[in-house]
Order: C-alpha cells, then sequence, then structure tokens
C-alpha cells in the first residue's frame, strides 16, 4: 500500500488542470446509470426538499473516502458545479495534510513548524491520538510549533463562520489564529470557545491562514482535528470532502471524536465513497463488511436521523495483472444494503463502464498507470457524473413526486453470451470462477417424466436464507446450483431451484 500511496504523491505532484471534459466512447461510460438510486418515496423527496429550500435552509454533505477523495479531485468539480447553481455556503473542511506526513488537496497547500505526531484512520484506533471529523488527527508539546495553510484561489470576502476544532481540555495548550497575518481577536471577530475548539467570524478574503501554538501553565499539548470555513447567512450549499488514502469502510467506525464534531457542522447528507481498499488485495468481499457499513449507518442516524445516506460502488480495478473481479460483487452488496437500509446508492462500477475497462481509461489517459487511480481527466468525468447523478434524480422526482423507488438493474458481466463482457485472456484465470448457466423461464421437459426445472424471481426484500427456507433446500446447495459467489442477489434475477 505504501507504494500505491508514493505513486499517488507523485501523481499529486506533477497535476494540471484540464478544461476539456469530453471523453471517448471508448470508454464505456454509461450515463443511464447517472442517477442516485433510491427505494422509497420518503427518501427521495427528502432529498428533493434539501434542494428545493437551499435558498433558506443551508443543504451540507460531507463526502468521505480514501486516496480518491484525499486529492479533491472529483469532489471540487461536483462542489464547483453545485455552488453555480445553488450558491456557495461555504468552502467546508480543511486539514493539515502536511503535518500528518502525506499529500494535499489541490486546492491550498498545508505546511508546518515543530514536531508533530499523527493518526490517520487507516492506521486503526489510538487512544491517545483519537480521530476526529476529517479521519486524521495531528497533535505537537512543541508550544513554537505552528501550521499553516494558502489557498491557490483566494476565498472571496462574506460574512464567514469559521469552525476549528481542536482538543480544548485543562491540558491543551492554547492557539493564536491569524488570517491573511491578522491576529483574530475575540471581540472583533467574535471568538467563542466550546468543548471542541472554537468559532469566530472573518468577513475578509482568505488567502492564507496560519495557527501558532501557544504555551498555557498547564498545557501539555495542542491537538488539532481539522477547520471548516462556513458562510453565516443559512443558504446555499456546503460541500465538506474529507478522504484518507488507504482508508475502507471500517474507518468510519473508529472517528472517536465525530458525533460531537458533526453536530457543530449538522451534515444533510453523507457520501461514502469507499470500496477500493475493501476489495483490491484479496479481490473478494469480506464477511464483516455488510456488518461494518451498517454500523456505520447507525452512528450517522445516532447523530441526525434525518440523515440521507449515499452508498457508492468502486470502478473496475486492475491489480498485479488481474482485473478485480470483486467489484461486482461490491456493486450488488452496496445495492442490497442501500435496499435494506433505505439509504441512497450511486453505481459508479457501471456508469464507468464496469468490469475490464480501467485499462482502456489508461490507454486513453484517464487513469492511472496503476489502473487505479484516475488522472484528473477521468477525475473530472466522476466529479460531473455526481453532480450530474444527484440532479438527474431530483428531475425525476419533479417529474412524478409520488415516485416510490428508482433503480437501474446492475449489468451481468458473467452470462455466458460474450456480448456481455469484453473479450478475457484465456490466461487470465481468477477472471471468472464460474460461469452461471443460462436460465428459461419454464424448459420444455423431453420425457413426461423429467421434472420442469422451476425457477425464482428475485422480489424487493428477498434474502438467499428466505428463498431456500421456502422451497425446503439448504444455502450451499442454492448457490452451487446458480453459481452464485456470494450471497448477494438484486431484485429482478432468476434463480433456479434445486
Amino acid at each position: 500500500m505504501k507504494n500505491l500511496i508514493l505513486v499517488f504523491v507523485l501523481f499529486i505532484q506533477s497535476f494540471f488542470f484540464a478544461q476539456n471534459l469530453d471523453y471517448p466512447s471508448i470508454l464505456k461510460v454509461d450515463t443511464s446509470y447517472a442517477y442516485i438510486q433510491f427505494y422509497s418515496n420518503s427518501t427521495i423527496k427528502k432529498l428533493a426538499n434539501h434542494f428545493e429550500n437551499v435558498y433558506k435552509d443551508k443543504l451540507v454533505f460531507i463526502h468521505y473516502g480514501g486516496s480518491h477523495i484525499q486529492a479533491e479531485y472529483p469532489t471540487t468539480v461536483a462542489r464547483k458545479k453545485f455552488h453555480n447553481k445553488f450558491g456557495s455556503g461555504g468552502r467546508g473542511l480543511i486539514f493539515n495534510y502536511g503535518a500528518a506526513n502525506t499529500y494535499s488537496s489541490i486546492n491550498y497547500a498545508s505546511t508546518y513548524t515543530g514536531k508533530w505526531k499523527f493518526n490517520k484512520s487507516f492506521m486503526g484506533r489510538k487512544a491517545e491520538l483519537p480521530l476526529g471529523i476529517c479521519g486524521m488527527t495531528v497533535e505537537t508539546s512543541d508550544t513554537n510549533a505552528n501550521l499553516s495553510f494558502k489557498f491557490k484561489d483566494e476565498i472571496a470576502p462574506n460574512n464567514h463562520r469559521i469552525y476549528l476544532f481542536f482538543e480544548n481540555d485543562s491540558i491543551s495548550n492554547d492557539v493564536a489564529v491569524l488570517f491573511n497575518n491578522q491576529l483574530i481577536d475575540k471581540k472583533k471577530n467574535d471568538l467563542n470557545y466550546f468543548p471542541y475548539g472554537m468559532s469566530f467570524v472573518w468577513s475578509e478574503a482568505i488567502q492564507q491562514i496560519e495557527l501558532k501554538v501557544k504555551s498555557n501553565p498547564k498545557g501539555k499539548r495542542f491537538r488539532f482535528y481539522g477547520m471548516s470555513i462556513e458562510n453565516e447567512q443559512n443558504t446555499g450549499i456546503v460541500y465538506h470532502s474529507t478522504g484518507v488514502g488507504a482508508a475502507a469502510h471500517r474507518a468510519m467506525l473508529i472517528l472517536e471524536k465525530l458525533p460531537e464534531q458533526a453536530a457543530i457542522l449538522k451534515p444533510d447528507v453523507v457520501f461514502l465513497d469507499f470500496g477500493t481498499n475493501d476489495i483490491l488485495y484479496t479481490n473478494k468481499i469480506e464477511s464483516d463488511l455488510q456488518g461494518q457499513i451498517e454500523k456505520a449507518i447507525r452512528k450517522f442516524r445516532e447523530i441526525n436521523p434525518e440523515i440521507l445516506i449515499v452508498l457508492t460502488s468502486t470502478q473496475d480495478l486492475y491489480y498485479k495483472g488481474k482485473y478485480i473481479t470483486a467489484g461486482v460483487d461490491f456493486r450488488d452488496l452496496m445495492d442490497s444494503i442501500s435496499r435494506k437500509n433505505d439509504c441512497l446508492f450511486w453505481n459508479w462500477y457501471d456508469l464507468a463502464g464496469g468490469l475490464k475497462t480501467i485499462r482502456t481509461w489508461y490507454d486513453e489517459g484517464y487513469a492511472q498507470k496503476d489502473c487505479i487511480h484516475l488522472t484528473k481527466k477521468g477525475y473530472d468525468i466522476k466529479g460531473e457524473m455526481i453532480y450530474n447523478s444527484f440532479m438527474n434524480s431530483i428531475d425525476l422526482f419533479k417529474k412524478n413526486n409520488s415516485i416510490s423507488e428508482y433503480t437501474v438493474t446492475g449489468k451481468n458481466y458473467f452470462k455466458v453470451d460474450s456480448t456481455e463482457i469484453p473479450s478475457i485472456d484465456k490466461s487470465d484465470s481468477t477472471l471468472i470462477e464460474k460461469k452461471p448457466e443460462v436460465i428459461n423461464d419454464v424448459p420444455k421437459p423431453k420425457k413426461k417424466t423429467v421434472q420442469v426445472q422451476k425457477t425464482y424471481v428475485v422480489k424487493s426484500g428477498d434474502t438467499l436464507s428466505e428463498i431456500a427456507r421456502k422451497f425446503k433446500v439448504s444455502v450451499v446447495k442454492l448457490k452451487s446450483h446458480n453459481g452464485l459467489r456470494s450471497d448477494i442477489i438484486r431484485p429482478g434475477q432468476r434463480l433456479k431451484i434445486p
């Protein structure tokens, strides 16, 4: 994983902005999947109401993910498009990645002085360095240390409300905050401390921010969790983007400070954009993955029962000479969990072309050589599709506000029909472990003594175990009979009954 992160860091350092979002048809981008899928009228209605009321009630997103999100490439595109249409509610979260010894956002440089310790969500839980809303924490005992941020594009003047998250307890050193080299003043800037940090207002443009650690007689350390730049007025969209390279879904379960910090930012929509690090190295779905994701869902709903949660699939992946076919299973699992828990689902896998397309993305300059990360113009497509998918689903609801659900059946890449899947190298023995047979609704018996093969069409909410009980067969036999590699099934899928 260190080598992959190093490749991505070098890519970050050498990148530039592309202007043209056109892409060739050979990428197989399928915009019929450019929707945020939903499974109940109440859920899409809630999302539509947020957009409808955005001019009087701010809409707040938090987009989590791994290395694809840490540098903010796709989320910067999505943020700009949301701001252009609905107005800006503020810049959102920033973090000092320099002090955490990793690459920064494309939108600002983060530097530091002094010696800092750090923890990142993929490194696991550390009692001495608990994690906050950004998935990273940095800490210093050096009273001469500082953290600096310099934005590539100046943040325009506004009545900004700044939230600075740090450990504000009895052994914490204090901090002096400077915006554009001007010291934040208690009276002038309405500076207020709260148990998890401080907040203040700033009305001028923002180009540079500096946090200087100040000695406190009882202080032993200064611990920083992140900062949010918002607008005071309750309008527009705030699109927080916070990723941690190498993080997987389980990382969301160890953000100890998330509840109190999220309560301040008040997110309406949480986008969980993980998956690469869940399946890349094993090419399978681990047995505890669904439980981890559902725990994360419950965690956010404890913070806000009305919160909307978007789950997403990965893009096609290629690692150590083999395609990661578990991307199909992961897509189906996210769809299944979303349906079961009334979440929203974004099928980026099929939208981006599906199985065995990532190497074409690389050949055309839209993916990096590792066939895991994208290039700038590849991420531009993803950011554009995030925005388009939300807008397409909102437009669907506007045309029919009684719609109960909208789903697009995932492509079947494992059918015998060769037109369903790109050509497969014979040497690639792991690409398809077993090809399911073509299923006929009611095959004609050759003789009267031959029993007609039963089939069952999967309905919404069905599970493999429930179907097995219904027909009095074992789950193992049912899976074997249908060439299933996991317990994941989809509505509309036909199962042969042994």
